[in-house]
Order: C-alpha cells, then structure tokens, then sequence
C-alpha cells in the first residue's frame, strides 16, 4: 500500500498521506490545501479571490502556517499571511456510499488560534464513518479592517468570505475525497461557534452546508459583533502612520506594514470611554455599503428573526462553567476583581442610563443569585466567573434557541450543557488555571478532537467512555440529524436526546456529564435575571 495518495480536484491534483490514529484507525490527510488566492500584496485586507489552478502534483503531506496572530500557549506572534488553506481527512477515498462531511471553524477570539493538528487532530471523530475538514482564515485585522471608501475594494468582514470560500471549496471538492457534498455539518467553538451562527444568518452562506453545531458562541454575544468606528485610522497611527485620513493614503501604508506590528497593536485600539462596551475592534460587522460580495449588512438580532437557517435543524450548546475562563485575567491581575460593580453589568446593548433605577435592582438581583453566601463581589472570583460566563455566552445561545422556536419554521434544536469535569482531559482549564474543579470554556473540545497536549487516556476511563459519547452525539446528528442514532455505538444507556420543544425556556437540554441526563437546561435559574433586565428597558430578546 503506497503511503500517499492522490485525488483530482477542480484546481488539480493533490498528494496526501496515510496516518493512523492513536486509537488505530488509518486515514487519508490531504493538509494545507489553497482553497484561495493567497492575501498578500494589495490583497492583504480584500475578499478572498478564487484559487489558481496548479498543474504540477499539490503536496499537501504537511501542514501549512495560520494567520498571524498571537499564539495560545507561547503569547508569541507567529504565523503566515499565506494562510488560506483547508485540511482534509478521510478514511475511505472511494466508499460505496459517499459520507457525511463535518467542516470545523477553529475559535480564538478572531484573534488566534489555527487548524493545527497539535489541538485539532480528527482521531475521535473519525471512529465515524465521516469526513473531517478544518480551516484557517485570516484574523484580526487582516481579516475584519474596513474601509468606507467602496473605490477602496475593503468592506470588511474579509475572515468570514475565507470560510465561505472554503465552504465553496468543500461543495466542489469533497466528493473527490469521499465526502457527500449534500449532507455537510458546519461545526466550530467560540469565535468559531460565532462564526458558524454567523453563517446561519447570512444569505452569502445559505446552502453551502445541511446542518450546524455551534458551540460556545453564536451572533448574540457581545463579541460576536463590533460596530464601525475608525479602526483602520487608528491602527495606522499606532503604527507611525502621520498623513491625512484619507482611506486610500491608510490603506497604502497599512498593506506595506508588518503584519507582526499589525497584530502587536491590534487589541489596543480602544478609547477609555469604548472599553467595557466594545469587545474587539476586528470581528463580524455591518459593512459600509452593498453589494454582490456583502457577507452582513444588518445587526445581529434583526438577522436572526428572519435567519434562513431556521429551516435547518442545528445542535448547540456551552459548558457548565464558561466563565471560568475569566478567572484567568483575575489571575493574573487581581486588583480586577477589586473594581467589580455590579450596577455596571447591564448588557451593554441595553443602553441604561447610570442613574436609572434598573441598575440598582440588577445589583440586588445579581448578589442574590450569584452570592447566596452573601460573599463579597470584590473577593468571590469564581462567583464572578459564573456571572460573566452567563451575560457573555450563555444568555446569548439561549435567545437564539428562543428566536428559532418563534420562528415558526422547521428546523430542529438540540440543546446541551457540557460538564465532564476531569483532571486530564480538561485541557484549557488545566493549561490555563492550573488543576482544579470546574468545566471552563473549551474544555469540550478535547473531548471531539485530539490534542498533543492530553494523554489518550484508558479504554475503559470515565474520560474515554465521555470522548466516545461526545463524539456519538455529535457524528450522529451529522450523519442523520438525529443525535441518538449513536453511529459508533457509545455507552448512551437509552437516555433520549430530545429536540427543544417549548417556545420559551426553561428550555430541555442534554446535561452531557458523567452519566446522561435529559432535563431542564441546569443553568436556566440563573439566566432568567438576564430575561429580566430585557424586559425591564423594554428590549426584545429575539
């Protein structure tokens, strides 16, 4: 058996190479394919152009780099404008019938992060009959600067047409690699769940993928959107930039910049009175003007009621304990902690005045429900963790459920709440809070996909007996759509995943821990404060 192999594609052929998983299964991967033109040049901050067909054999037996951005671990800047590549793997090139495909879009803010099989190695999921595709595409600046000039050709939102492109790529492509184009999953976590919510409301998506999983993240939270302010002006001054405000003067000496320097001062272009309000200034936007290459024009939530997607069915979910990634910058700088007011947590969406009475009743409402123990807000940052992990991510992900089941279309929602708590498999809690109790922000994912930085751990584990669920549940809603129809033959003990029934929560979900329960989403108590402080100002929740 040759140790590569070689597939046609429209752009020409590929060579990939034979691996085999920790858990034993062999596989094709075809690693760093283009799936557009590279962005370098005048091409730095544009939407992406279609790839240039090579003649010669592709070797995509190695990885290819990820955009430039601050790496997870190191805090070092590393990677590549040359980043628009897709990873592909496959057990079985020509199967009898072509298989369900699951298309992964990475999270890190839009900031970091990569498709590198270092954390994102497909040995679990391919205990399925599936096909695994993950991506990079261009973050931060590079891939959300806009510019309001349309003679300028920089809209913005350049990161997202990257992963329609690559969408794009999949539709054309995957048969070759024994993928079934028609019945396609878009998945991702985080900035990455965001990005596939994103999908689901816009119209440039529509089609390109069957089914969606969004994790920890979706259009609803603060992060997940960004409003226009003159973030290319400011970059380009921080950056030594000293001529006049003219787009095309900026444009010029930004696409000449190091995009090391780029990244460098990217996140720190927030004005005093912006911070706390705005979460980043390079995300999802509206764009400056119209046309047939727009990816949004319109807010989030006015997207989401009339979302076509809403006639798919999709699966998604948070963990038990989000926040616990805040504690990480409690952590580091504690003296945080210590300017905690929780008058000054209403959403800021809201746009409560700093006298109104509302504030104060949130406050009184807030200690209640997150400092029973009557702890001080100042001292209990685990307390705090829960309270930021349920306004940024979790009330979000339950007003999209609320807006599909008042939809009055056809797609299924599947609800889940995460909580293995390990004290290996657990790998960003570990890596970023040291061992401890608790089910942080992205402590699932090492529970989908293999990462160099966890163990494989014992056949007959509690952690392994969770990977295998996990990846049932997940496989088997990409498969048939249906999440109980367990393709790999998991522990599930006959517990019914069944899909969100009600119009209004308490929603039903599956509480994913060390057993199966079906029952009432854990955390809705908690969020009803966040429904309120809506309903108060008179704002829609969906």
């Amino acid at each position: 058996m040759s140790k590569f192999d070689i597939v046609e594609t429209e752009l020409g052929k590929v060579r990939g190479v034979k691996k085999v998983s920790v858990l034993g299964t062999s596989y094709n991967a075809f690693l760093g394919i283009p799936y557009a033109q590279a962005p370098i040049g005048e091409l730095r901050f544009k939407n992406p152009l279609p790839p240039v067909k090579w003649e010669n054999i592709y070797d995509a037996t190695e990885e290819k780099t990820g955009s430039f951005g601050e790496n997870f671990y190191t805090k070092t800047i590393i990677g590549s404008e040359d980043c628009l590549h897709i990873n592909i793997f496959t057990k079985n090139l020509q199967p009898k019938n072509l298989q369900p495909v699951m298309m992964y879009v990475h999270g890190g803010s839009w900031l970091t992060g990569s498709n590198t099989m270092n954390s994102l190695s497909p040995d679990f999921l391919l205990m399925a009959d599936v096909v695994i595709v993950t991506i990079n595409y261009r973050l931060g600046a590079l891939g959300f600067l806009s510019l309001q000039d349309e003679s300028l050709n920089v809209p913005g939102n350049a990161a997202m047409k990257d992963q329609v492109m690559a969408m794009k790529f999949v539709q054309k492509n995957i048969r070759n690699f024994g993928g079934d184009p028609s019945n396609c999953t878009l998945f991702g976590h985080s900035a990455g769940g965001a990005s596939v919510s994103w999908h689901c409301v816009s119209d440039m998506s529509k089609g390109l993928f069957q089914k969606a999983i969004i994790m920890s993240g979706c259009v609803l939270n603060k992060f997940a959107f960004t409003p226009q302010r003159d973030w290319a002006n400011r970059l380009a001054r921080k950056l030594g930039y000293t001529g006049d405000n003219e787009g095309g003067s900026v444009l010029a000496f930004l696409n000449q910049a190091d995009p090391v320097k780029i990244v460098e001062f990217q996140d720190s272009l927030l004005l005093p009175e912006e911070r706390g309000k705005i979460s980043l200034p390079f995300a999802p936007h509206i764009e400056p003007y119209i046309n047939s290459e727009t990816f949004n024009s319109e807010l989030p939530i006015d997207l989401v009621r009339k979302a076509w997607s809403n006639d798919i069915d999709i699966l998604l979910g948070v963990t038990s304990d989000e926040g616990l990634m805040f504690l990480e910058y409690y952590k580091e700088t504690p003296s945080l902690l210590k300017m905690v007011k929780l008058e000054n947590l209403v959403p800021t969406e809201l746009s409560v005045p700093d006298d109104s009475p509302i504030r104060m009743s949130l406050a009184e409402k807030l200690k209640k429900i997150y400092y029973p123990s009557n702890t001080n807000p100042t001292e209990d940052a685990m307390a705090y963790g829960q309270l930021r992990g349920d306004q940024t991510l979790c009330h979000g992900m339950q007003r999209i459920i609320q807006s599909r089941q008042h939809s009055g279309k056809l797609g299924k929602t599947f609800y889940y709440c995460f909580a293995v708590d390990s004290p290996t498999q657990n790998h960003y809690r570990n890596a970023h809070l040291g061992l401890g109790k608790g089910v942080c922000h992205a402590d699932e994912v090492s529970y989908l996909f293999k990462s160099t930085y966890v163990d494989l751990p014992d056949k007959d584990s509690m952690e392994f007996i969770a990977i295998t669920r996990f990846v049932s549940l997940f496989t088997s809603f990409a498969t048939t759509g249906n999440p109980n129809d367990n393709v790999i033959n998991a522990q599930l003990n006959n517990v019914e995943w069944q899909p969100v029934h009600t119009a209004d929560p308490p929603f039903k979900s599956l509480n994913i821990d060390e057993e199966l329960r079906f029952e009432n989403f854990p955390l809705s108590e908690r969020l009803k404060v966040w429904d309120w402080v809506y309903h108060e100002t008179n704002t829609p929740l969906y």
